[in-house]
Order: structure tokens, then C-alpha cells, then sequence
């Protein structure tokens, strides 16, 4: 059984926890070994056979408690209740990765006694982990430096971001979907950003960033790409403003060479580019016997 903390935390809100800390321990199955799904093709006379695509699903996960705990019972009825069937949520393990999860099966008790032991089947649509550390980078614009231990209300101190570009390293083992946050201190006419070496860019067309104004671009929990402008505490949708020619909607893993550009005002744009490195399998906290 397993002794790290995991966490489930589903998109109705609700909050759950296992591992030796809570009294649950659990089993968690598969960490890794992801399937890769071909389409094979054999010619005539042909000796072996010839891989025409190559494609990977997503994957079941199976999550058994056992509540060993004075109040494991409470426990695995409020585990049953908060998982109800059409559950969708995140679930965080060893307190290092992440992924999504849709519930494939609702919770079943495998056994009563001696404790209390539930059986729950996730299904995660892409089987690989997301690191829980998020990286960010800031292209162009200033970086807030210091200020005076004292009131000067008009004075901060920052450093202009000289870079033509930036170097955006990705440390994982897979392209990854990224959040690209734009804000100016002028007006600012078709904000992009671009991959200098491979030319595929992000951005708006037909559109004026003004200051105050922050647009994102980022993927919604469903995994659809999504443009929103926040002016004034207020959120719109700016899907219609995204360039159809935009390509920049993942960062391969290694080196990305990232530049923040416009038609106009370019000097006056600053983009954060944030994300979670994906990998394709974890290696968990070795057991130990509890003693």
C-alpha cells in the first residue's frame, strides 16, 4: 500500500485525502507504462510488417483504500458520497504531480471488516502526469526591480527586458499546453508571440490591447483553447480576435526561443508564458514497513 499523500479534488469542489497520514492507505495503479496504439500494414511477399500510424489512448487508473483509521468508516462513506457517477476533477499524488480524471466507476465497498475498503476506477484522458511546479518565463516589457523603505508613491524601480527573445525550456519529456498572459503600458495593435527558429506564433487579430488590459490565452479544463480579456475586473471572450493562422498552441519539450511581437507598440508588450512540464511515468516514494 501506499503511503504518499494523494488528493482528489473534483470540479464540484469537494476535497479528498488518502495516504498513511490520513488513515488511508491505498493502492494506485498504473504510475506509468503508457500504451502505444499502431496500425500496422503488410505488403505481399512482405517480411515483417510496416507501422502506418501511431496513436495513444488514454488510461484507467484503479484507486484502493483501505480506512485503517478510528473514523475509517465515516471516512469511506464520505468518499462514497462525494463521487457521485458524471465526476470530472484533478487528482494530486505525492504532493509532486498531477492529472485530470474522469470517474469511470463509482465507489464500491470491497470489504466491511475488518475495515473498511473501497474501489474506485478513474479514467484519465491523457495518460501522463503533469509535474506540479509551474514554470514561467516573462518576454519583453519591465521587470519589477526594488523600491525605497519609504513612501514614495510614484517612484518603482524596474529593469527594461532588452532580449529579442527568450529562451523557454521545457523540462519534461512532452509538448505541454501552455497560459501566455499579455499586458502593455501603451497601446499595443495585434499582440502575437512567436517561435523565432520554427515561425509558429499565437495571437489577435483585429484587436487593440490597452493599458490595463490583460488578455490570456490558455486551455480550459476540457482541453479547448480559449482567448479572455480582463479590463476593469470584467472578463470577455476574445475567441473571435484569435488569429485562425495560429499555430503556437504547445511548447515541445527542450528549447523554445519565444518573442512577444505586435503590428504596432511592440516595445510597450510584456507576455508571461506559464505551464506544468508533462512526463510520461512517475517514480514514487519507495515503501517502507510501518513499524
Amino acid at each position: 500500500m501506499r503511503k504518499d499523500h494523494l488528493m482528489l479534488i473534483t470540479d464540484a469542489g469537494v476535497t479528498l485525502h488518502a495516504g498513511w497520514d490520513y488513515g488511508a492507505p491505498y493502492s494506485f495503479d498504473p504510475l506509468n507504462g503508457v500504451s502505444v496504439d499502431l496500425k500496422l500494414a503488410q505488403g505481399v511477399n512482405q517480411t515483417g510488417s510496416t507501422v502506418e500510424q501511431q496513436s495513444v489512448a488514454g488510461v484507467y487508473r484503479e484507486l484502493i483504500i483501505d480506512f485503517w483509521s478510528s473514523h475509517g468508516e465515516a471516512d469511506s462513506i464520505l468518499w462514497l458520497n462525494a463521487l457521485p457517477y458524471f465526476t470530472r476533477g484533478t487528482l494530486y499524488f505525492g504532493d509532486k504531480w498531477f492529472c485530470r480524471f474522469v470517474l469511470s466507476k463509482t465507489p464500491y465497498t470491497k470489504q466491511i471488516e475488518p475495515f473498511p475498503q473501497l474501489d474506485i476506477m478513474l479514467y484519465c484522458e491523457k495518460p501522463f502526469w503533469y509535474g506540479l511546479t509551474a514554470q514561467s518565463y516573462t518576454l519583453g516589457g519591465f521587470t519589477p526591480g526594488f523600491k525605497f523603505p519609504v513612501n514614495y508613491h510614484t517612484h518603482r524601480y524596474s529593469a527594461k527586458n532588452e532580449a529579442t527573445f527568450v529562451n523557454v525550456q521545457n523540462p519534461g519529456s512532452l509538448s505541454v499546453p501552455f497560459t501566455a498572459t499579455l499586458r502593455c503600458t501603451a497601446p499595443v495593435k495585434n499582440p502575437r508571440v512567436i517561435d523565432v527558429l520554427r515561425g509558429d506564433f499565437i495571437g489577435l487579430v483585429g484587436f487593440d490591447l490597452e493599458p490595463g488590459d490583460t488578455v490570456e490565452f490558455y486551455r480550459t479544463t476540457t482541453d479547448r483553447l480559449a482567448v479572455k480579456r480582463t479590463r476593469a475586473g470584467e472578463e470577455s471572450n476574445l475567441f473571435a480576435y484569435l488569429d485562425e493562422d495560429s499555430t503556437l498552441t504547445e511548447l515541445p519539450a527542450g528549447d523554445n526561443l519565444l518573442k512577444a511581437e505586435a503590428d504596432s507598440g511592440a516595445d510597450a508588450l510584456q507576455a508571461t508564458i506559464s505551464f506544468y512540464p508533462m512526463y510520461t511515468g512517475i517514480i514514487p516514494e519507495v515503501m517502507t514497513d510501518a513499524t
